[in-house]
């Protein structure tokens, strides 16, 4: 069974109409306890009791060194992605280590909010951070995108059996 830490955002950005009822932390939730059920263990940085003083980037080191085996980023439409975008920087700056430790990536993504090829990667939404991400090409990262919620509980279903 995998070992899966699960990145990606907790919230909607203000202002927007959310594509889900739930905050995108309430669909991670959901995916954990999906692929829970399935046997497979999922971390999430907000779910990990902190220890007393780690800061954020040695608690996301702790995490990432606990025997994972996936990195999988939640990605939906409008959703406030800044600290989203530092994890995937951080990845990147661990490039060596997932490397080493064979843990794939995969961005379970909404077909609006990007685009990726071999050699591209273009953030599709307002506020574009394409060349700060362009490094996460270089993690050979695995492109699964959704349309809908129903979409999305597909994918997952197909993830959770892989």
């Amino acid at each position: 069974m995998s070992v899966i830490f699960l990145l990606g955002p907790g919230f909607w950005r203000e202002g927007e109409r959310a594509s889900s009822a739930d905050a995108p932390l309430k669909v991670r939730e959901r995916i954990a306890e999906a692929w829970g059920k399935d046997g497979h263990t999922v971390l999430l940085m907000e779910k990990v009791p902190d220890i007393a003083g780690e800061t954020i980037l040695q608690k996301f080191d702790r995490l990432l060194r606990q025997g994972i085996t996936h990195v999988v980023v939640y990605w939906p439409p409008l959703a406030k992605m800044a600290t989203t975008y530092t994890e995937l920087v951080l990845l990147c700056d661990r490039e060596e280590f997932l490397k080493k430790k064979q843990i794939g990536l995969w961005l379970l993504h909404h077909v609006s909010v990007l685009s990726r090829s071999e050699d591209d990667f273009n953030i599709l939404e307002r506020g574009d951070r394409s060349r700060y991400l362009e490094a996460v090409v270089k993690l050979g990262p695995r492109s699964v995108k959704w349309e809908t919620e129903q979409n999305l509980d597909e994918k997952i279903r197909l993830l959770s059996a892989e």
